[in-house]
């Protein structure tokens, strides 16, 4: 049985009972994916396989033909923590063969909002009661101040507000942790820049999280026709497809064949 994974689409991450703050991705690339990988089984007249579909709230789903949804795990995710508990429930319950990272996963969560008042009178309040305070002592008032707004509660407009932020946990870097021999295509996003920059981008990518592939382009080039971008494996260019469609089916073609190499 192969087993394979993708994320898809844009993470969410809450900032009260209304707000929420997200990305553009629309998880188009992720359900090309998807659709290749459905057409190269079917080509290879495989039944032998499994994908687990990791989906955004607002990633692209469309209708599957009848035959190939038993082959289709949905696994729905919001957060970028929920979608990190998602995968490593999946790697501990099966080994993953393929991951294909698509996600547009968020470097920060929500921490906390504080009216710029109120964090000013905490912080004036703290000088004044210890003259020789610490730079921690001032960072620990800043990542959790006392007079801060409520998760649950719509955040008053009322008055001007600061926000605190939060890193998140690195998905990507938990997949090969969990299984070395998973074969893990990563993606690499970068505003405009030449190609020289983007290449090596990518290669920082691959060599911390240990990704066998890794598909670098550039902000300017996103659209459904026009995406372009270069395909990497082990640090050398394999590929230049251009649009979405081939970009997802050279993505898969490539890695389905390394794969399959030592079956």
């Amino acid at each position: 049985m192969i087993h394979i994974a993708i994320t898809a689409g844009g993470t969410e991450e809450p900032i009260d009972g209304v707000r929420k703050i997200t990305n553009m991705s629309s998880g188009s690339l992720g359900w090309h994916c998807l659709e290749a990988l459905l057409a190269n089984m079917h080509k290879q007249n495989r039944t032998d396989f499994e994908i687990h579909y990791i989906k955004a709230p607002k990633a692209i789903t469309k209708q599957l033909d009848a035959k190939y949804q038993p082959h289709v795990n949905f696994v729905n995710v919001s957060d970028t923590q929920s979608v990190y508990n998602s995968v490593e429930r999946l790697l501990d319950r099966v080994k993953i063969d393929l991951f294909i990272h698509s996600m547009a996963i968020s470097d920060f969560a929500y921490a906390y909002s504080a009216s710029i008042a109120d964090l000013a009178s905490e912080l004036h309040q703290a000088f004044r009661e210890n003259k020789d305070i610490s730079t921690e002592e001032i960072e620990a008032i800043l990542r959790d101040p006392k007079n801060k707004y409520s998760k649950e509660d719509k955040i008053s407009s009322q008055k001007e507000i600061l926000m605190g932020f939060k890193t998140t946990p690195k998905v990507i870097s938990l997949i090969k942790k969990k299984n070395p021999e998973t074969f893990l295509v990563g993606f690499k996003l970068v505003k405009s820049h030449d190609e020289e920059f983007l290449i090596s981008e990518a290669e920082k990518l691959r060599k911390i999280n240990r990704c066998d592939a890794v598909f670098a382009n550039e902000s300017s080039q996103l659209s459904e026709e026009s995406h372009a971008g270069i395909l990497m494996h082990l640090g050398k260019i394999v590929a230049r497809p251009t649009g979405k469609r081939e970009i997802a089916e050279t993505i898969v073609n490539f890695a389905v064949n390394e794969i399959l190499k030592n079956e």
